[in-house]
């Protein structure tokens, strides 16, 4: 192994820690995590199929009606997902000093 391979092989693995650290980064695997949590206690199939047969003026009463039904733990991780992902901050178009779009600042 050559000296330039050492050298760039730390470069890679200071990058790739620098971006797996960001805010951004890490919320999206804690979100990711608890998405797939959320399918062994919400079968997505059947919500989709049961939210299909509602009435449109229907909507807000069946979502109640679905929140005060639910598991404690299905409250809890989507509770957890609602926050992350209202808690996220994401830029789309950077700031002149940002070349990223999870920014930290």
């Amino acid at each position: 192994m050559t000296l330039q391979t050492k050298i760039m092989r730390g470069i890679y693995y200071a990058y790739f820690l620098r971006l797996v650290s960001m805010p951004g980064v890490i919320q999206g695997f804690a979100m990711l995590g608890i998405l797939i949590a959320l399918t062994h206690f919400v079968s997505i199939g059947n919500v989709i199929q049961n939210f299909s047969h509602v009435e449109v003026s229907r909507i807000g009463s069946f979502i109640y009606n679905s929140v005060l039904s639910t598991e404690m733990w299905t409250l809890l991780l989507l509770g957890l997902f609602i926050f992350l992902s209202l808690s996220l901050r994401v830029r789309l178009i950077p700031k002149h000093n940002d070349s990223y779009a999870f920014a930290r600042g």
